[in-house]
């Protein structure tokens, strides 16, 4: 795989990550000799943050080793999170009208709507009915193996559509999800983020959140508030597709999807080999 570099400004530039795909390998973790890498880089000026699909939940184990001193991108921007002083700076939520829609679009297309929401004091909650196909299971049990409190197996519903509403998202089939992102794709108060698990090939992820969370808003926004020049991004899938379109540089792994690979100025090795932070060894200047 060929590698093409370049150097940066690190006083002037931005450099943001994807998770899952990108920086984390296949075991969904960023590797010792990456994370060794990447916090000596840190130390030594580089101004390096995430941008991911995953919540504070999930990130929260794989990047304790890691020292990050920058806000992080969480939910595809739905949530802009101060990661040393742990607590949210930006929150995007969907309007309750908009989110209870979405509910009842997945249910008439014979879906299984898995709502995230964060209730009155704070405590954010996934509201799932059951497990029905192979991703669903792996995404769920996975979650629930790790310990996460936030899962909730309901049999409506009604009562977790007062919360405020983060995201309703659908796992199954392209075809069986098609119909429904139609529906949404063009709505203005949306985002939809539709591609495929890459952890379970055969099926892909829909998920519908506020149209100000995108990882693109939410990138800008970190490079603003850090009066950075540049912006350099790394990712893999097709949720990475917006911050590549505010990005200056966009660096591609090379198991990337094929349309962010076509976009991408930059493509390097693998996510199993340590390509993001090699990469990033490499763009020092002055």
């Amino acid at each position: 795989m060929e590698t093409r570099t370049a150097e940066w400004d690190w006083k002037k530039t931005l450099f943001v990550s994807d998770l899952d795909g990108t920086l984390l390998n296949d075991r969904q973790q960023i590797s010792e000799s990456s994370l060794e890498a990447l916090n000596r880089l840190i130390r030594e000026g580089l101004q390096f943050t995430i941008a991911t699909a995953r919540s504070i939940d999930s990130v929260k184990h794989i990047l304790e080793g890691l020292q990050l001193q920058l806000p992080v991108v969480l939910m595809n921007g739905v949530f802009i999170y101060d990661w040393r002083q742990r607590k949210t700076i930006r929150s995007n939520y969907l309007p309750s009208e908009v989110g209870e829609g979405i509910v009842r679009t997945y249910i008439e297309h014979g879906l299984n709507p898995i709502v995230y929401t964060v209730d009155s004091g704070g405590s954010p909650h996934v509201y799932y009915r059951g497990m029905f196909n192979e991703s669903e299971r792996l995404y769920i049990e996975g979650r629930l193996s790790q310990g996460d409190s936030r899962f909730m197996l309901i049999d409506d519903y009604e009562d977790c559509l007062r919360e405020h509403i983060v995201s309703v998202n659908a796992i199954d089939t392209p075809g069986r999800l098609e119909a429904a992102y139609r529906r949404y794709a063009s709505e203005v108060a949306c985002q939809c983020h539709f591609g495929p698990d890459i952890y379970a090939p055969d099926y892909h992820w829909l998920e519908i959140a506020s149209c100000r969370a995108t990882k693109k808003e939410a990138v800008l926004y970190v490079k603003n508030m850090q009066r950075m020049e540049k912006l350099v991004c790394f990712g893999d899938n097709l949720n990475d597709l917006s911050m590549f379109e505010a990005a200056d540089a966009g660096v591609a792994v090379s198991n990337s999807h094929e349309r962010l690979r076509e976009r991408a100025t930059h493509h390097i090795e693998s996510n199993n080999e340590d390509a993001v932070a090699r990469f990033l060894a490499s763009t020092r200047s002055g």
